[in-house]
C-alpha cells in the first residue's frame, strides 16, 4: 500500500501499546471476560478499578500510564470525551463515587454525537482500544466499522456479523451493539459521523431512482434490533488510503480540515458504492431477508432492465425465471414487471428534468417506441411528459 500521502505508517497502526499491554495483562487475569459482553454499569466498575489499580502503580508507571491518550492510535472515549475525563478524575479520587459511577454509566449506555464527536467537527475517528471489555451501547451519531487487520465480531442482539480484513460495516443510530477486540492483531477503527452530515455524505451520493438506495433506506432507515449495512472490499488499497488519510487528517489537523474531513468521507462513500454495492448485505427482520446474492442480482437488473429479459436476467445468474420473480416480490412487493416499470419511470423522469428530449428518453429507457413510452409515462404519472416536465405532475400511480 502506498502512504505516501499520509503522515501515519501501518506499522504505527498495528502496534501495541503501553496501555493495551497493561489492558491484557488485567483482562487474561479475568477468563470470564472473553465470552461476556459488560453492561454500562459493569464496564463502569471495571474502569473504575483500573483507575484505582493505575494509583497503585509505582511513580514512574503511572506516569507511562497518564501519557497513553498522548498517542494518537489509543483514543478512546476518555481522551476527547470531556464529560467522561471529569468523572474519570473523580473516580481517581474516590473509585466507588456512587454518583459519578452512575453518571459514567449513563455516558456509555447511551453514546451522544455532542459527548462522543470533538466539537465542530462532523466527523470524528478512533481505534478500537484492544482487551477493554465490550458493552452493549446505543449511539445517537452514524458509526463505519473498518476492520484493518484480524477477526473483529461485531455484536448485535440477534446476530453477530464477522469482520475480516476489508470489511465495512455501517451502522444507524440507536441500535444496540457491542464490538470486543480481544487479539494483538484486532485493529479495528471506527469513523463517528453526526446523523444529519451522513445525509450528505451519504444519502446524497444515491441517485433517486437507484434501486439499491431503497434497500439501503430499509436496512438504515429505522430502528430494529440491526440497523447496518455489510460491505466487502476485499482489502482496497483505494479504500484504505481514503480511511488513511481521515484519520491523517484528524490526527493532525490543518486549515479547513473539517471540510476536507466531510470530502474524504463522501469520497469514500462514492468510491464504495461505485465498487462494492453488489456485496452489500442487510440484516435479516421479520418480514425481510436479505441474501448475499441479492445484491448482485438487484445492481444487475438495475443495469440492464432496459435491455435484458426476465430470462436473460435468470440465466445469467442460473436461477429459473420464478425464483427471480420471487426474490424480487420478496424483497420489493413488486413483482418483476411492476419493478421494471418502476425503474423505467423514475429514470424516465430524471432526465426529463434535466430537458433531455422525449424520444432520447424513450430509447434510455428501454422502449422501441417513443408513443408506447409515452402512453406508459401518462398513465403512471397522470400526466404526459411534457406536463411532467414543466411541474404539472402529482404522485405517481400504480400500473393498471
Amino acid at each position: 500500500m502506498k502512504l505516501q500521502n499520509t503522515k501515519i505508517e501501518r506499522d504505527t497502526l498495528f502496534s501495541m501499546t503501553f496501555m493495551e499491554t497493561q489492558l491484557k495483562k488485567i483482562f487474561l487475569s479475568q477468563p470470564e471476560l472473553a465470552d461476556k459482553l459488560l453492561t454500562p454499569k459493569e464496564l463502569t466498575k471495571y474502569i473504575s478499578k483500573l483507575i484505582y489499580l493505575g494509583g497503585t502503580l509505582p511513580k514512574n508507571m503511572q506516569k507511562k500510564m497518564s501519557e497513553f491518550t498522548d498517542d494518537i492510535f489509543t483514543t478512546t472515549e476518555l481522551s476527547y470525551n470531556s464529560s467522561l475525563s471529569v468523572l474519570a478524575e473523580r473516580l481517581a479520587l474516590n473509585a466507588n463515587d456512587p454518583q459519578a459511577l452512575s453518571t459514567m454509566a449513563a455516558e456509555y449506555e447511551n453514546q451522544k454525537a455532542e459527548h462522543y464527536l470533538l466539537t465542530n467537527h462532523d466527523i470524528s475517528i478512533g481505534r478500537m482500544l484492544r482487551y477493554m471489555p465490550a458493552h452493549w451501547h446505543t449511539n445517537d451519531y452514524f458509526e463505519i466499522y473498518y476492520c484493518f487487520s484480524g477477526d473483529c465480531p461485531i455484536h448485535f442482539v440477534e446476530e453477530t456479523i464477522s469482520m475480516k480484513p476489508g470489511t465495512v460495516l455501517i451502522i444507524a443510530p440507536h441500535v444496540l451493539h457491542a464490538s470486543p477486540c480481544y487479539a494483538d492483531d484486532r485493529v479495528l477503527f471506527y469513523y463517528m459521523v453526526r446523523a444529519d452530515t451522513f445525509d450528505k455524505v451519504f444519502w446524497n451520493q444515491l441517485p433517486s431512482e437507484n434501486l439499491m438506495a431503497s434497500f439501503f433506506h430499509q436496512a438504515l432507515g429505522h430502528e430494529k434490533h440491526a440497523s447496518y449495512l455489510q460491505f466487502e472490499t476485499g482489502v482496497d488499497d483505494d479504500i484504505e488510503l481514503l480511511l488513511f488519510r481521515l484519520c491523517d487528517e484528524f490526527y493532525h489537523p490543518k486549515t479547513y480540515s473539517i471540510q476536507m474531513l466531510n470530502a474524504l468521507m463522501s469520497e469514500f462513500f462514492i468510491l464504495l458504492l461505485r465498487r462494492y454495492e453488489d456485496t452489500a448485505k442487510l440484516p435479516r427482520t421479520d418480514d425481510f431477508y436479505w441474501k448475499q446474492e441479492f445484491s448482485a442480482i438487484f445492481s444487475y437488473i438495475q443495469s440492464h432492465y432496459h435491455d435484458k429479459t426476465l430470462s436473460e436476467i435468470a440465466a445469467y445468474f442460473h436461477y429459473s425465471e420464478r425464483q427471480i420473480t420471487r426474490i424480487v416480490y420478496n424483497c420489493t412487493g413488486n413483482n418483476y414487471s411492476q419493478l421494471v416499470l418502476k425503474l423505467r419511470m423514475e429514470k424516465a423522469a430524471g432526465l426529463l428534468k434535466q430537458n433531455v428530449c422525449i424520444d432520447t428518453v424513450s430509447y434510455a429507457v428501454g422502449y422501441s417506441t417513443t408513443s408506447s413510452f409515452y402512453r406508459a409515462f401518462t398513465r403512471y404519472f397522470h400526466c404526459t411528459p411534457v406536463e411532467y416536465r414543466e411541474g404539472r405532475h402529482s404522485d405517481p400511480g400504480q400500473p393498471t
